[in-house]
């Protein structure tokens, strides 16, 4: 199991999201993660990923 935990910038960069759709997804609990104040950290991305429904709002940062 991969334990490196991701912040919401590094997840977005990943996943190809914008960090603010990544935030929502967070805040709905569609992606796991812990809030610390007022910072996301994201664990077990990778498993995450294979999970992550297609069609989700991609970054044009690409």
């Amino acid at each position: 199991m991969n334990n490196d935990v991701y912040s919401v910038d590094e997840a977005a960069k990943i996943l190809g999201l914008e960090n603010s759709y990544v935030r929502r997804l967070l805040a709905k609990g569609e992606i796991k993660g812990k809030k610390l104040g007022r910072d996301w950290v994201i664990l077990n991305l990778d498993y995450q990923r294979k999970r992550r429904p297609k069609g989700g709002q991609k970054s044009e940062k690409s």
